[in-house]
């Protein structure tokens, strides 16, 4: 039984979890889904709900407020292309902070539940908590960004093969990932960015650490002096010390010999007066 359950479990077979949640980590039933969704705890992969403003969705939902069709609104392609590389620069750069990404993917789709959405996945899950805990509430581009852990970690369930192959009938609203194509070069040049930034930034982390254990060294040197220093102070004031004493002694000595001189004068005056 056990078996059974654990090759179904994520699948269409399985009837207690959400095969959609489990693979993408959105589901369109949300919470009200019949299946569970298990949100993990702890994760290589982050997912940062809709952080990506859509053209598509954003022409409607300007053409909506303006009272126009949605068959009126026009998208200025190459427009869109540069400010999504933009878009995708912006989140590389500042996710590359916490850690080596293994995969940054971008959401194409226009479906609610997925629209926008951004996944980082890291190369080990204390780099996930670092950018979750960090970009969790932050804003971009006038939205406060939702972060969460999520379940995906192999994107190839995840992703939409017929989108990859340009030939998805499903269109935006596919439930699968179509994740949006960035040129490979870009990816190279980001990650050699990266990867140059974390050498820097850890030589920086070595110096400080260098010029914190140098000074503490120093403080350390300079305790021991003046406890030396005064252990010299304290022997000096002895030896004076020891030195008034034996003073006091002969002058104790002095104070003898004048007794024994009065006590002759005495001896010389009685005879005298005999």
């Amino acid at each position: 039984m056990a078996r059974y359950l654990a090759r179904i479990h994520g699948t269409e077979e399985d009837k207690v979890n959400c095969p959609f949640y489990f693979k993408i980590g959105a589901c369109r039933h949300a919470d009200r889904c019949s299946r569970m969704h298990h949100r993990p705890a702890f994760s290589q992969t982050i997912l940062i709900k809709h952080a990506y403003r859509h053209p598509t969705r954003e022409a409607e939902l300007k053409a909506a407020l303006e009272g126009k069709s949605a068959d009126a609104i026009s998208i200025n392609e190459a427009e869109a292309a540069e400010n999504f590389l933009c878009f995708f620069e912006d989140f590389f750069g500042e996710l590359s902070k916490f850690g080596v990404l293994e995969a940054l993917h971008v959401c194409d789709n226009l479906g609610d539940h997925m629209v926008g959405h951004v996944y980082a996945k890291f190369s080990d899950e204390e780099e996930a908590a670092d950018a979750l805990n960090v970009m969790n509430g932050r804003y971009y581009d006038g939205r406060r960004l939702e972060v969460e852990f999520s379940p995906v970690t192999d994107f190839r369930e995840a992703r939409c093969r017929d989108f990859d192959e340009d030939t998805c009938r499903r269109g935006g609203f596919c439930n699968f990932m179509h994740i949006k194509p960035v040129p490979l070069c870009l990816i190279r040049d980001m990650e050699e960015d990266a990867e140059e930034e974390r050498r820097r930034e850890e030589m920086e982390r070595a110096e400080r650490r260098r010029r914190d254990e140098s000074r503490r060294d120093g403080g350390s040197r300079k305790d021991r002096h003046r406890s030396g220093g005064g252990s010299g102070s304290s022997s000096r004031r002895e030896r004076k010390g020891g030195s008034s004493s034996r003073r006091g002694g002969s002058g104790g000595g002095g104070g003898s010999g004048g007794s024994r001189s009065r006590s002759r004068s005495r001896s010389r005056s009685r005879s005298e007066g005999e």
